[in-house]
């Protein structure tokens, strides 16, 4: 009889189930349905919002971002065309309407107010035209106010009545030189964008909606209740019409009725245009799957209820055995033994709990080597940022009338910026500051294509511009997808002479002691790597005994703050003034924690950062 006495899994829980009885039973049904209930609603709200937030990122960053940064470029290379012919400047602008699939036509007005125009489809052109001659003319015409520079304009969109076609224009200042500005104008296709939204975002039975400021419908997908056109009048759009645009918000689901019947909805705001999307489904639709898993909860406690008593001396029997197993096996995994084989008959939740330990024990294995991999990867490339460094010149030119130093700090291991400095004879000298685009190994890759590109140039290093368009010859059509901005001065110390070219990099300060002012050496030059046949323009300034020259890369100017501000170019030239007087390793060691101080960020620096200081001395 003492058997009977003996603690056993199966007495534990015949005795906890009789204790239990009936009010835990209802206690803890009650809880686990309005818990999955919860559950799931969160669940269903998270979905919600992935969907709107998938279609608003399709409208800000898949189509309208990548257009502004595909006109920001554009904008640089007509820039670097400033005063040219109109050959030239409409075959840069034809082979980008070339390459774009959305755009329209694109305009550039010239300082002088001559326009220039590409368009993709001519035919296109002339039907929107005579459509709408006088929708065309909005879509065309220029803002009676230029954007400020730096900066670009988004207009509203622009619908044709007839064709139901949407198009958005685009307005952006072109630097064009000698305190000169151009407006470039470009007109893209909504409808490609609308198109895709409804191919690729599956929504399901929902109703999507995208409406304007005024409340009207310009997109509605085939499930919609209500046409484009008209004005959509469920309550949510009533309570988002008034909301600020140009800001992202994150919605919550929101319960509406609307002509006696129940509907959930979810709204989203474009950074870009004035438009709100929304995702609308009946209430009763989107909660069934609540609903039926709420029976489904009731009705399987309730044989387990009925199971439990039936089976608990084979579970109990069985749990145990399984339990001390998959025990003493998860000592072995914890031991480090990952090649352990766990094996458990059943196909229930022990099976599962044995899949899950032996997944997790692959994964552990896996972790290992792919953490092993990492530390290689890690070591790896704080070689590659050694090498690097070591291709960049140690100390500074050894001249006897020049103070000089330099600073080069790579936001990660490795970085794009580069420096270099020839010495020919005893009174001159030809310094390069460059800066890759992007940042990392493959921006590192190509700095060491600039450093031999450069050192290739010492017999002509004293004709900046025939070193700059020697260079990019060199570099043209080996950089991928990727450029280069670079600028290289050459001193003569004897004649005080200094020359200096420009491959769309910042420009050149020169702080004159004698005159305290400041003047800003900048040449028109285009960016390097695209095209191999470019020329670099040179200029020429007379210098004199106490000038600080400065040369720099955007990772000082643009540096952010908390707020978003940038350094800027004011601060750096107030800071050069206030800093004259520091011999050259102060400046830049002061310059260097200016930034850091203003950036105020633990994981260091948000670009690659390079500053190189010529002083120059009297004889």
């Amino acid at each position: 009889m003492s058997h009977l006495f003996k603690p056993s899994l199966l007495k534990k829980f015949l005795i906890a189930f009789i204790l239990a009885a009936v009010i835990p039973l209802v206690i803890a049904e009650y809880i686990t349905v309005r818990k999955a209930e919860d559950e799931l609603k969160s669940t269903l709200n998270d979905q919600y919002y992935l969907v709107i937030d998938g279609l608003r990122r399709t409208i800000d960053e898949l189509y309208i971002r990548s257009w502004i940064n595909g006109l920001s470029t554009l904008s640089l290379s007509l820039g670097g065309k400033g005063g040219g012919n109109a050959d030239e400047l409409s075959a840069i602008m034809n082979a980008f309407v070339s390459q774009s699939e959305d755009i329209l036509l694109i305009t550039l007005l010239t300082p002088e107010g001559r326009p220039n125009s590409a368009v993709k489809d001519a035919a296109l052109v002339a039907e929107l035209y005579t459509q709408d001659s006088e929708c065309f003319t909005r879509l065309a015409q220029f803002a009676p106010e230029p954007p400020a520079k730096g900066s670009f304009e988004v207009a509203n969109p622009i619908i044709f009545p007839a064709s139901g076609a949407i198009y958005l224009p685009l307005e952006m200042v072109v630097d064009w030189g000698s305190n000169r500005q151009a407006t470039l104008r470009a007109v893209f296709n909504l409808n490609n964008m609308l198109r895709f939204m409804t191919r690729e975002i599956s929504i399901g039975q929902n109703e999507l909606y995208i409406v304007d400021a005024s409340g009207n419908i310009v997109f509605s997908n085939k499930n919609a209740r209500f046409e484009t056109g008209s004005v959509l009048p469920y309550e949510i759009a009533a309570k988002t019409r008034q909301a600020q645009t140009g800001q992202s918000r994150k919605s919550q689901v929101e319960q509406f009725d609307y002509d006696r019947e129940s509907y959930l909805g979810i709204s989203a705001g474009s950074q870009y245009i004035n438009w709100e999307i929304y995702v609308v489904d009946k209430y009763s639709r989107a909660y069934a799957l609540v609903a039926q898993a709420k029976k489904d909860i009731v009705l399987w406690i309730a044989l387990a209820i009925f199971v439990c008593v039936v089976v608990s001396f084979f579970f109990a029997r069985n749990f145990a055995t399984s339990i001390s197993y998959l025990a003493k096996v998860s000592k072995e995994i914890g031991c480090g033994n990952f090649d352990v084989t766990i094996h458990v008959p059943s196909k229930d939740e022990l099976g599962q709990l044995g899949d899950s330990l032996q997944e997790m024990a692959r994964g552990l294995k896996e972790a290992v080597r792919v953490r092993e991999e990492l530390l290689t990867i890690q070591q790896e490339v704080k070689i590659a940022g050694r090498i690097q460094q070591s291709i960049l010149p140690v100390g500074g030119p050894d001249l006897s009338n020049i103070g000089f130093d330099a600073r080069y700090i790579p936001m990660a291991g490795v970085a794009g910026d580069f420096y270099d400095f020839h010495v020919q004879g005893d009174h001159e000298l030809g310094v390069l500051v460059a800066d890759v685009s992007g940042h990392g190994i493959p921006a590192a890759l190509i700095s060491s294509m600039v450093k031999i590109a450069f050192s290739l140039q010492k017999p002509i290093a004293d004709q900046p511009d025939v070193v700059l368009k020697g260079m990019n010859q060199t570099l043209s059509g080996k950089m991928e997808d990727q450029f280069l901005t670079a600028s290289y001065i050459y001193l003569d110390l004897q004649k005080m002479h200094l020359k200096i070219a420009d491959a769309g990099h910042l420009p050149l300060l020169i702080w004159r002691r004698k005159e305290n002012r400041m003047l800003r050496i900048k040449p028109k030059g285009m960016i390097m790597g695209w095209m191999p046949n470019v020329n670099f323009p040179m200029l020429e300034q007379l210098l004199e005994d106490g000038d600080r020259l400065v040369m720099y890369t955007d990772g000082i100017p643009e540096a952010h703050n908390h707020e978003g501000e940038q350094f800027g170019e004011a601060r750096l030239d107030e800071w050069v003034r206030t800093g004259a007087d520091l011999a050259p390793n102060k400046f830049v060691s002061e310059t260097v924690q200016k930034i850091r101080e203003w950036v105020d960020r633990p994981e260091g620096f948000e670009d690659d950062i390079t500053l190189v200081v010529i002083d120059i001395k009297p004889e």
